[in-house]
């Protein structure tokens, strides 16, 4: 083994705190990383880890190694990139995290023909509901809904979120149609994954506390409950636009729809743009205008 062989994976253990998730990461056996670190070790003549039936962590010599280790592998990454910048069609690995209907709907179809275009990429498409870290969890890029506030983090809006408030008629013909959004507290309300929902009065956007008696983290069945008469939903337009236009639902306070929402492509302040990243992005945007 070249002296220098195990970094990568130790580098990967260090980051994961775990050796099986180092070798997820990596795409290679449990075995193969434990022998490279062990390796590396032994060239050092230094013990880098400390190894629990729990926990994987980094003695003080490893924490020192680490640091300097990651530098290096990230200018070595950003050198190669620019090799493949410069060979116009993007190559090497695309991870994107995103969640929900709308990633499955608007974004996959954007990355098939995306990779189409460029077949020398392998896209890996993660979906996950939980917000991911992007550097320590390995992705390029990222697709988040709603309001961009994570400063680390450098966006590109793809496209506009237009949110919806809606009930089905015979909802409002039980129970009449809120006159204003503090009205609401006096009415069924349908809620998601946040306790809040999105409203504007003239400039000014504001979040309202509302509670409701049900409550889903899947916006189809949130639908689903506003169709069947169950309460009042705000649902992104996608969820609800065919229901909208069979009359199936019909909309409410619309002159306090939110207008400063959006879809947004993110990824670090310390990545290097590279061409993959870069065109991906432009394509989601070119792909998802008008949306």
């Amino acid at each position: 083994m070249h002296k220098w062989e195990g970094i990568e994976a130790f580098v990967q253990v260090a980051t994961h705190q775990s050796f099986s998730r180092a070798a997820r990461a990596l795409g290679v056996s449990n075995s193969h990383v434990s022998k490279q670190v062990a390796s590396l070790e032994r060239h050092l003549d230094a013990r880098l880890l400390t190894r629990t039936t729990r926990k994987v962590g980094l003695t003080e010599t490893g924490q020192a190694f680490f640091l300097r280790c990651q530098d290096i592998l990230n200018t070595l990454e950003e050198a190669e990139q620019a090799v493949i910048d410069l060979q116009e069609k993007p190559r090497g690995r695309l991870r994107v995290s995103l969640a929900g209907a709308f990633g499955e709907e608007f974004i996959t179809p954007a990355a098939v023909s995306f990779m189409r275009d460029n077949p020398g990429l392998h896209i890996e498409l993660n979906f996950d509901n939980k917000l991911v870290d992007l550097v320590s969890d390995g992705f390029d890029i990222a697709i988040r809904a709603g309001i961009l506030e994570d400063s680390s983090l450098i966006g590109r809006r793809i496209c506009n979120r237009k949110l919806v408030t809606c009930a089905s008629a015979s909802y409002i013909d039980r129970y009449g149609q809120p006159e204003s959004v503090n009205s609401l507290v006096n009415h069924h309300c349908l809620i998601g994954t946040l306790d809040s929902w999105r409203f504007q009065d003239g400039q000014r956007h504001f979040d309202m506390r509302l509670r409701g008696n049900w409550r889903s983290n899947n916006g189809r069945a949130l639908a689903h409950a506003a169709i069947g008469g169950l309460g009042i939903v705000q649902l992104p337009d996608f969820y609800v636009r065919d229901a909208l236009d069979r009359g199936l639902l019909v909309p409410v306070l619309e002159d306090f729809n939110p207008t400063d929402t959006g879809v947004w492509a993110v990824y670090p302040h310390n990545r290097h743009l590279s061409a993959k990243v870069r065109m991906f992005v432009s394509h989601l945007a070119e792909q998802l205008a008008g949306g």
